[in-house]
């Protein structure tokens, strides 16, 4: 019963009457984290806190469960618990176990998150559910921290010019760890306007930011940040740089779409390598796939020898910034 598994506008299990992360409104669902395409107002819906307190007032659940990480809860005769995925904040995997046979849900995940040392755990599972969105060999990030200190030189160089610094990045989650990541290097920041709600409803979950004003025109001395949608407003600095922010950095087609100056690989996603690695750490002896390259990388797969198969053909993918 635990692995069967279907794909109907989201991941069905239909033995546990349990939905993950599907893109139309259902009965029970869990919610991996807060991002618009991940969150609906199901009827019922087992999220953590935090991801409660992120997702808007209009995509909310009309019903919820709140879960700690490592909270188990009865789901019938299964049991769920949750666990950090490492992608923003409350973000969380799902493992369910029953009658001796466990499947763990990734929903988006990053194991190299910059300033810990500590890895995401992933949790040994039968069968497994990876998100893939960079699941082409060719999406290989260089090592987060390192990353995060050539952002931060960059920036340095163009405040020591007297030119603003732009880092184009998504306004939830992104945009409030990339605060985090450059604080200690002594940086203010003035946020773009479709940001400013973002990082309002960051702080009230919890994580409290660096120092930071609302972006009106004149970001003197500071670093400005904000979503790729938000260029016009960018424009009325005068002089200034933009510095694309994403995995997407890594697929030149995408970066040449946003024209930003420079470009950063550092994403909340796992790279290419990271999927291997989230595959070998659960020793699933089943795999499928979801989102992003999902036929890619369940070849990938195959080609070393594990069983794998994408649950839903190759999309047009959501920028994952």
């Amino acid at each position: 019963m635990t692995r069967n598994v279907v794909w109907d506008h989201g991941v069905s299990l239909p033995g546990h009457r349990l939905w993950l992360d599907p893109l139309v409104v259902r009965s029970f669902a869990f919610i991996s984290h807060a991002h618009t395409d991940h969150a609906r107002r199901h009827r019922e819906a087992v999220l953590t806190p935090q991801t409660l307190a992120l997702i808007p007032e209009a995509r909310r659940p009309r019903g919820w469960r709140m879960l700690g990480y490592d909270e188990p809860m009865r789901r019938d005769s299964a049991t769920v618990t949750l666990l950090p995925a490492g992608h923003m904040l409350g973000s969380a995997q799902l493992l369910l176990e029953h009658d001796g046979t466990s499947l763990l849900y990734t929903g988006d995940i990053k194991l190299r998150v910059p300033g810990t040392r500590k890895q995401t755990h992933v949790p040994k599972a039968h069968v497994l559910i990876v998100e893939t969105t960079y699941g082409r060999p060719h999406f290989r990030f260089g090592d987060p921290d390192a990353t995060v200190e050539a952002i931060a030189m960059w920036c340095r160089r163009a405040l020591d010019s007297r030119v603003a610094p732009v880092l184009l990045c998504h306004a939830l989650g992104k945009t409030e760890e990339m605060m985090l990541a450059l604080a200690p290097y002594g940086f203010e920041f003035a946020l773009e306007k479709r940001c400013v709600p973002c990082a309002e409803s960051y702080t009230g979950a919890g994580r409290p930011l660096p120092e930071w004003i609302e972006l009106d025109g004149d970001a003197r001395g500071r670093v400005v940040i904000a979503p790729p949608a938000g260029k016009d407003e960018v424009r009325r600095l005068g002089r200034y740089r933009t510095a694309l922010v994403s995995g997407w950095a890594k697929d030149a087609e995408f970066a040449r779409l946003f024209g930003a100056d420079t470009t950063f690989d550092l994403s909340d996603h796992c790279d290419f390598d990271e999927l291997m690695d989230v595959v070998e750490r659960s020793g699933a002896d089943q795999v499928y796939t979801v989102h992003g390259y999902t036929e890619d990388f369940a070849h990938s797969l195959r080609k070393r020898g594990i069983r794998a198969s994408a649950l839903e053909a190759t999309e047009q993918l959501q920028l994952a910034l």
